[in-house]
């Protein structure tokens, strides 16, 4: 599993922090023993093993102690199973959708025909990408991260 936590409000980094510990996560695969004393913004913070659902926990976890984290996470594909991601930008909301080893989404493309298919008459791509296409794709959500991680960078 893999946390990137890319902005978050003072008074809730020692939520993420706590978190962090909880799942057992260690900055940049170090494997310690002792949980992180301070939270670095756009470093990976992972574990080679972790418990199914435990993305899902995880993010449930963030989004009620640290609402104010921006943060994207997954879990990675087990046998023939999805892995799992979760990004959150608070204000923007939260996207979730199956993914790979690396945390890049996955679009079931039964659904997306299964959507395509069910537009009517007239409809622009426009107005698909800003409403069904939305939640399908994550487009706002993950522009959102995006400019925040670009920030983080800086």
């Amino acid at each position: 599993m893999q946390l990137y936590v890319y902005a978050v409000d003072d008074a809730d980094r020692p939520a993420v922090l706590a978190a962090i510990d909880e799942f057992g996560l260690d900055l940049e695969w170090d494997q310690s023993d002792v949980g992180p004393q301070h939270l670095e913004l756009g470093r990976c913070y992972g574990a080679h093993e972790a418990t199914l659902g435990s993305s899902e926990e995880l993010a449930t976890l963030l989004q009620s102690s640290a609402p104010s984290a921006v943060f994207t996470l997954w879990q990675d594909p087990h046998m023939l199973s999805d892995g799992h991601l979760v990004t959150h930008v608070p204000n923007v909301g939260s996207y979730e959708t199956g993914c790979d080893a690396e945390g890049t989404p996955h679009v079931s493309a039964v659904d997306l025909a299964a959507q395509l298919a069910q537009l009517t008459d007239g409809t622009t791509v426009e107005e698909w990408l800003t409403g069904d296409g939305d939640s399908l794709l994550g487009i706002t959500v993950l522009s959102a991260l995006r400019r925040r991680e670009a920030a983080c960078r800086q």
